[in-house]
């Protein structure tokens, strides 16, 4: 069961006609969760704008009724035979392929999400992990990730104290060029990563399919295995650009590792070549970042 933030994103994503894929990867849902939805949605007659105006509570029991909900015996699949299986297969090893094997022996068995889980709790109960590393497949133009530098080093000058304030440097890449934009403010607040964001977009000159921010406070209010609620302005980019927000899964660093290698790359060659100089204005050290970025991309 689904709650209500993701039965109302995967039906106006369906009905802006997006891709199963692109539906899948916006909220974590399996294509049989995404045709379960659209098709209680049919069925019931009500339009999109109907369903807004009714309670969280009413569009969840309409999509998934009381009586549907009882417990059911469900067939535990055979996970020794499947990971055999697995093995035999080598480099073309498809877990899904395997479930359509199960289902279509138990078509009221586990769902595609649960059947991976399942799987995953087995493999790292009877072998000790369940960690798996794979080639992550790069299409130009299709991801910009987002996020801040972890280092908040002290680069501008008070003139009238004489002090060094800290500094924010936010940071974007793609996914398939490896293009970096950097951008340097006195916070990481909403307004200052909005600004970086669109900045960003601005400097590439095009808008990608998805933007995929780390998961910080200032784009997402929350992100479990269940839900994803993006603060409300960032969600408000997302419609403006007609773009999709991918947020990474919550507590897996390996969903994101471009932007988390160009930090760490950022965090030595642009901040320390910074530091070789003195800053009084914010506008004064944008300008030396930009410079040393362009060196960077070339």
């Amino acid at each position: 069961m689904h709650d209500h933030t993701t039965i109302i994103g995967v039906i106006e994503l369906r009905a802006d006609q997006q891709s199963y894929d692109t539906v899948q990867k916006r909220y974590r849902i399996g294509r049989s969760g995404i045709s379960l939805i659209m098709n209680r949605f049919k069925d019931s007659g009500l339009s999109l704008e109907d369903l807004k105006q009714m309670s969280p509570g009413k569009v969840v029991d309409l999509i998934y009724p009381r009586d549907n909900l009882r417990h059911k015996s469900i067939p535990l699949p055979d996970f020794e035979k499947i990971h055999a299986q697995m093995i035999q297969m080598g480099k073309h090893a498809d877990l899904s392929y395997l479930w359509i094997d199960y289902k279509k022996e138990n078509p009221d068995g586990y769902q595609l999400s649960q059947f991976y889980k399942l799987y995953g709790d087995f493999v790292k109960e009877t072998y000790g992990t369940d960690r798996a590393s794979m080639p992550v497949e790069r299409i130009p133009g299709e991801k910009m990730y987002i996020d801040w530098v972890g280092d908040q080093p002290e680069l501008l000058l008070d003139t009238s104290t004489g002090e060094l304030q800290r500094v924010h440097i936010f940071t974007t890449t793609l996914g398939f060029s490896s293009l970096i934009y950097a951008e340097i403010f006195l916070d990481e607040k909403l307004p200052q990563f909005i600004a970086g964001t669109v900045h960003a977009l601005s400097f590439y000159g095009a808008v990608p399919k998805y933007l995929v921010p780390d998961n910080l406070k200032t784009a997402v209010t929350k992100h479990t295995k269940d839900e994803l609620v993006l603060q409300s302005a960032f969600s408000d980019l997302e419609s403006f650009y007609d773009t999709i927000i991918l947020p990474p899964p919550p507590r897996k660093p390996k969903g994101k590792p471009t932007v988390e290698n160009h930090v760490r790359f950022l965090e030595t060659h642009l901040v320390e070549e910074l530091k070789k100089e003195t800053y009084t204005s914010l506008e004064a050290l944008n300008a030396a970042a930009r410079r040393i970025v362009a060196d960077i991309n070339r």
